[in-house]
């Protein structure tokens, strides 16, 4: 409150002396002095009875600016420590990265140094381009081992070949002398001994026959069975080749499956014995229709009179189909024939006579027979079984026992004999014939 009073109470020359100091400080020591500025005029000083207001805030403000100058420096001194704590984590890194660089740097060198010390090593032992010629040369001559051993076995190829080829050929000439020697053997043979040979042979040629031209295994299986009896009362071991060749060919025989004819036969007569219970079409005559009372008058007695003039008959299509009891019979015997040409067939084992002969019976059965009577159905399900049937098996090749024997008898093989024209052939090529005959009179019947 004192300082106050002091500063409230000084005069007004005394407050431009101040500011005139203060002027002559900002600008400077050096600076002349200027002119100090014309002095108010004097105000008359107040007497004792006029009171100034005291000036109040003064010291709030000078506090407040305290308080800012220190949160102002408390700042500044925060950012300092922040940044001298930065820096010390920058400069920590750049250090780190200083020494892992630094220990690149030794790895490397000591890598180069390796390098140097093994050219040095190299240079030291010779020059490294000699040593790759020398390389060249030692791969130049392993190629040419391998080429040689690449000929020698072009040579060992050409070689084993040309010993195969004289193998073959002293087997022949093996099998040459074995004949002769047979033929020797047999010329010592007594009687007995080539009627027994003349007989396997027999039975032999008879095995082929009956397989090959009359399809019947068991008859040629029963034929080597014969022959291989023979053979072993011969006891010669000349003949043992031809033994083992009998019993692979009987192997064969044994292996070959058969269709049961016997079967096929009863199927296709049970099938000749359903003929006769078809219906025909149309084989029911349609009712007459009944003709009206109304009809009973003039127009009645005017058809009566005109009935011996002029005929009038109405045909219809079931008239057209309907057929007479012997035409009838006839047709049903057709099928028979039919049947029995496919029963034929199956006894030469053609299949394809018997499917064609199957065909044509299943032709008459919708050609002239009514599918919707009882009886139908099952006929042709059993036709249909019938076509799908293999009626014919694959015989296996028996010949190697007789070839073998004539070969060691040493008689060339003679030509097989033709099919024997017996009965049962001639029946097979002449029945079938009466067919179109047959065909052609049920045509003129339906014209």
């Amino acid at each position: 409150m004192n300082i106050e009073k002091t500063e409230l109470e000084t005069t007004p020359s005394e407050t431009g002396v101040k500011e005139r100091v203060r002027t002559k400080d900002r600008q400077g020591p050096d600076r002349p002095s200027e002119p100090p500025p014309p002095a108010p005029p004097s105000e008359p000083p107040a007497g004792p009875d006029d009171p100034k207001p005291p000036r109040r805030g003064g010291g709030f403000l000078a506090f407040l600016s305290l308080l800012f100058s220190l949160a102002a420096l408390a700042l500044a001194a925060w950012m300092w420590w922040q940044a001298q704590a930065g820096e010390s984590a920058v400069e920590a890194e750049a250090m780190a990265e200083i020494a892992r660089l630094e220990a690149n740097d030794s790895e490397l060198s000591l890598k180069i140094k390796q390098v140097r010390d093994e050219v040095d090593s190299l240079a030291s032992d010779g020059n490294v381009t000699a040593e790759f010629e020398a390389m060249q040369r030692r791969i130049r001559a392993d190629g040419e081992k391998m080429a040689e051993v690449e000929q020698v076995m072009r040579e060992q190829m050409a070689l084993s070949r040309s010993l195969q080829t004289a193998a073959e050929s002293l087997q022949g000439r093996l099998l040459a002398a074995e004949a002769t020697v047979t033929n020797l053997s047999t010329r010592e043979l007594d009687a007995g001994g080539e009627l027994d040979l003349a007989e396997v042979d027999y039975l032999l040629r008879l095995a082929n026959e009956r397989l090959k031209l009359f399809s019947d295994p068991e008859a040629a299986d029963q034929a080597l069975e014969v022959a291989d009896m023979h053979l072993a009362a011969l006891d010669s071991p000349m003949y043992l080749g031809v033994r083992q060749e009998i019993a692979l060919a009987r192997q064969s025989l044994d292996a070959l499956e058969m269709p049961d004819y016997l079967e096929i036969s009863r199927r296709m007569d049970k099938l000749q014995a359903a003929i006769p219970e078809l219906s025909f079409i149309a084989d029911e005559a349609p009712l007459e229709p009944v003709a009206d009372e109304d009809e009973e008058g003039w127009w009645a007695k005017a058809k009566s009179a005109l009935s011996s003039l002029v005929t009038v008959r109405r045909r219809a299509d079931t008239d057209i189909q309907r057929i007479s009891l012997e035409d009838k019979d006839y047709v049903r015997q057709r099928l028979w024939l039919q049947l029995e040409i496919a029963h034929l067939a199956l006894m030469r084992r053609d299949t394809r006579a018997f499917r064609e002969s199957l065909l044509r019976v299943e032709e008459t059965l919708g050609a002239w027979f009514d599918p919707t009577k009882d009886g139908f159905d099952g006929v042709s399900a059993e036709i249909d079984a019938l076509k799908e049937t293999a009626i014919e098996a694959r015989m296996p090749d028996i010949t190697a026992p007789w070839s073998m024997l004539r070969t060691l008898t040493n008689n060339p093989p003679v030509e097989r004999p033709a099919a024997p024209e017996g009965p049962a052939a001639g029946e097979a090529d002449t029945e079938p014939s009466p067919e179109p005959e047959e065909t052609s009179e049920i045509e003129e019947s339906q014209g």
